[in-house]
């Protein structure tokens, strides 16, 4: 790994390849951050003072310094700590408002579009239009975006939404967080280029034919220290729901009536917010809190596991943040994983990078969702759940 110091037009104009450790993180909804640690000197404290933004080659993000300690560690040896935030934190640095009001009621913004629009429609406004003031544009933005389209599909539901007063990256990451979308902003090359997206991910699993699969699992050598949990702790499987003019049972799925003794796991749900007269309406609101429950209190199966840092799977290749992956157990049930950082490190161990996955959806062998699931290209071989 290398890091370069970039100078007022984002061009590279020094190189620092001698250091001690970088840990460079990437994150899909939220600004990243990095931390260097390197010899100090007067040379690296001119080059590495605050406000100078730093890039690697395996990256597009930027990052800016922000803080520097200087510091000797175990040996005696006097060490420069810097750290910072991605270039995204300027997002934290501008208000979310359509005028300079007073602070209420009137502050709200209203904005009408899909949640990305809106998101979108609030960086355009206050980063480069400068509604506000001039001031708050931000240098070098380009329309467009230097990566393909998405795969997976933004919501596409229009609404009227009231934005309260508050930063453009709280207003963008709520969104971001309540619509399953992401956000970056990216440098292109030397360019003097900055680009603003709000997206959504590629599909990478089994259940979509259009891009390459990404797996990783024990059984290909590119997963380890597995941990799998199962629990039936909070499991429920009948609910009681009770509201002012009515109640009713609600089962859950594969579960009926005739489900009793040490097999009938009941749960209580107060549904008295709901006014509704009796009738079909608030049978059909009583059973959609019943489902809801039940369904925030199903059985617990979920393992996790360690990317491998030599994964065949690279970066920027073959995923990307915020894209979905698989993750396998021996068994054949399998995590929809999402991208939510890369994690890029340099130190006396070598150059290795590895992706941080949540989970998005759990599929287990012989449920209608593995419906064509059962087998996957790994690299030229098949590899299919032993019960087929």
């Amino acid at each position: 790994m290398e890091v370069y110091i970039l100078d007022d037009l984002l061009r590279r104009t020094a190189v620092i390849d001698d250091f001690e450790s970088c840990i460079w993180t990437e994150r899909w909804r939220d600004k990243g951050d990095f931390e260097l640690l390197v010899h100090s000197t007067p040379a690296m404290r001119h080059l590495l003072r605050a406000g100078k933004q730093l890039v690697i080659t395996e990256s597009d993000r930027v990052m800016e310094v922000d803080f520097t300690e200087d510091t000797h560690d175990d040996e005696g040896r006097k060490m420069l700590k810097v750290t910072g935030p991605s270039l995204e934190y300027l997002l934290d640095q501008r208000v979310a408002t359509e005028g300079m009001v007073g602070f209420g009621e009137s502050s709200d913004w209203l904005i009408t579009g899909t949640p990305g629009g809106i998101a979108r429609h609030i960086f355009q406004k206050i980063c480069v239009e400068g509604i506000l003031s001039p001031g708050d544009i931000i240098p070098f933005i380009q329309p467009g975006t230097l990566y393909p389209p998405d795969s997976i599909s933004e919501n596409e539901t229009v609404f009227t939404m009231e934005i309260p007063l508050s930063t453009v990256l709280t207003a963008v990451k709520d969104l971001c967080d309540q619509y399953e979308l992401g956000f970056r902003l990216v440098r292109n090359n030397d360019n003097s280029e900055l680009y603003f997206d709000i997206y959504a991910g590629n599909n990478r699993t089994t259940q979509q034919t259009s891009n390459t699969p990404v797996i990783f699992s024990p059984e290909l050598d590119n997963m380890k220290n597995t941990t799998e949990v199962n629990s039936i702790k909070d499991y429920k499987n009948v609910a009681y729901v009770f509201s002012k003019n009515g109640s009713e049972i609600v089962y859950a799925d594969n579960v009926s009536a005739q489900t009793s003794g040490f097999e009938r796991r009941v749960i209580f749900v107060d549904a008295n917010d709901v006014d509704d007269e009796p009738g079909p309406a608030l049978q059909s609101i009583l059973r959609n809190k019943g489902l809801d429950a039940l369904a925030a209190n199903r059985p617990l199966t979920a393992f996790d596991g360690e990317i491998g840092q030599y994964s065949e799977f690279k970066y920027g290749r073959d995923y990307l943040l915020g894209d979905l992956v698989e993750m396998r157990n021996s068994d054949g049930a399998t995590n929809q994983m999402r991208v939510t950082e890369q994690i890029f490190v340099s130190d006396s161990e070598g150059d290795r990078s590895y992706p941080t996955l949540s989970v998005e959806t759990y599929i287990m062998p012989g449920t209608w969702d593995s419906w064509g699931n059962d087998t996957w290209d790994g690299g030229g071989e098949e590899f299919w759940d032993e019960e087929d």
